[in-house]
C-alpha cells in the first residue's frame, strides 16, 4: 500500500487551531481538532500496517479512533472492528470513512475508562496517540485481549513535546504496564511521528507490540 506522508506542519496547525479549546473537555478539544480544517494523519499508522500483516481477522478494538484511519483499514481487511473516541466529530468522519469504501465497523463516543470490561474479547487492540490511557488502563487492556491477542501502541515520549492533554510515556514505561505480555516489538527513539509538533516532524516517540501468551 502507497503511503501518503502529510507534513507535519499541517498536525501543528491543527493543533494551534484549537486554541481556547484545550480549556474544555477532552471530548471538545479533539472535535476543534478535527474539525479545525488543517490536516491530520488519514492513513493507517505504519506501525499498524506492519504489525498486523501476518495475522489473521477477527475481533479489534481500536481505542482513541480519531478518524478511522487504522480501523477501515482493518475492516476492509475483514476485521470485526470496534472503535471509541471521545470526539463527536472523529467518530462522525470514522463512519463517514467507512461508509465511503463500505466497510463495515462499530465506532461509539465514549471513554474507555467507561465501557464495561470484557474479559478475552479481542484479537487485537489498537491505543495509537492515547498515551496515559493505555497505562492506567494496562490491567483491563490485557484482559480483555484473547490469548495470543496482540497489542499496538504507539505516543509521544515524555522528552517530546506531547500535544496538550497528552503526558508522554516515560522511558520503558510501557514495558513496566504491560509486562504480564511476551514483547514483540519496542522501540523509543526520535523518529517521524504521526503526531508531531515538531516543524520537522520528528520527536521522540514510544512503540510497543505484544501478544499475550495462550
Amino acid at each position: 500500500m502507497k503511503m501518503k506522508t502529510l507534513p507535519s506542519v499541517t498536525v501543528l496547525s491543527a493543533i494551534l487551531m484549537a486554541g481556547a479549546a484545550w480549556a474544555q473537555a477532552p471530548g471538545a478539544r479533539w472535535d476543534a481538532i478535527y474539525q479545525g480544517g488543517a490536516k491530520v494523519p488519514v492513513n493507517p499508522s505504519t506501525l499498524v500496517l506492519e504489525a498486523t500483516a501476518n495475522l489473521p481477522s477477527g475481533a479489534a478494538l481500536d481505542i482513541g479512533m480519531g478518524n478511522g484511519r487504522n480501523a477501515v483499514y482493518l475492516a476492509r481487511k475483514g476485521w470485526k472492528v470496534t472503535g471509541i473516541d471521545v470526539s463527536r466529530e472523529a467518530i462522525k468522519q470514522a463512519q463517514a470513512a467507512a461508509a465511503k469504501v463500505g466497510a463495515t465497523l462499530e465506532a461509539n463516543v465514549a471513554r474507555f475508562e467507561d465501557i464495561p470490561p470484557a474479559r478475552a474479547k479481542y484479537d487485537l487492540i489498537l491505543c495509537m496517540y492515547v498515551s496515559s490511557v493505555a497505562t492506567k488502563n494496562a490491567a483491563k487492556i490485557i484482559d480483555m485481549l484473547k490469548p495470543g491477542g496482540v497489542l499496538v501502541v504507539e505516543g509521544p515520549h515524555l522528552d517530546a513535546r506531547p500535544m496538550p492533554g497528552q503526558e508522554g510515556y516515560k522511558t520503558n514505561e510501557l514495558l513496566r504496564s504491560f509486562g504480564r505480555l511476551r514483547v514483540l516489538r519496542y522501540e523509543d527513539k526520535t523518529m517521524q511521528a504521526e503526531w508531531a509538533t515538531n516543524a520537522d516532524g520528528r520527536s521522540p516517540t514510544v512503540r510497543l507490540v505484544a501478544v499475550k501468551e495462550k
